[in-house]
């Protein structure tokens, strides 16, 4: 079993970035989707302290302009290939599953929209985490995070919500 903690769009929320990291447990990977650099380095930095130093897959987002991390990335976890992206480049959801498809992914894993999603398109898992730090902007709403865990070639998606 493979688990993989899923975050976006925490823009300099890292107080609930780490309450997120901290309610999911023992963790195998982290995906960052952008929104914001800083942030990716910061969980760099928590993930480094974590048992077995889980590696971080990130991608900038739209307010990442300057970043030097990359817009999209495929990586193998746990047996299977994920697509990550922020978002903000696909013009639909059609266009974001068929970019997965193209790479191969059995994954397209996003950000952007601050709106949680797991739901199957064509084969594909879109997991749209939600917004890790949407409450900083005085929306109300809760930050949020996924934990994705991937067993027996299955894909499971578990929200955490502050």
């Amino acid at each position: 079993m493979t688990r993989v903690a899923v975050f976006s769009d925490s823009h300099r929320d890292q107080f609930s970035l780490g309450r997120l990291l901290d309610q999911m447990g023992e963790i195998d990977a982290a995906c960052f989707l952008g929104d914001v650099a800083s942030d990716a380095a910061y969980l760099r930095l928590r993930l480094a302290e974590l048992p077995g130093k889980p590696p971080l897959y990130a991608v900038r987002g739209n307010n990442d302009i300057a970043s030097a991390l990359p817009d999209e990335l495929v990586c193998e976890i746990g047996g299977k290939r994920l697509y990550l992206t922020h978002g903000h480049l696909c013009a639909s959801l059609y266009s974001l599953v068929m970019k997965a498809k193209e790479r191969g992914a059995d994954a397209a894993l996003f950000g952007h929209t601050h709106e949680a999603m797991n739901e199957y398109a064509e084969g594909v898992l879109l997991l749209n985490p939600g917004a890790a730090g949407d409450r900083m902007h005085g929306r109300g709403g809760a930050a949020r995070a996924s934990l994705l865990v991937i067993d027996r070639g299955s894909m499971i998606v578990r929200n955490f919500v502050l």
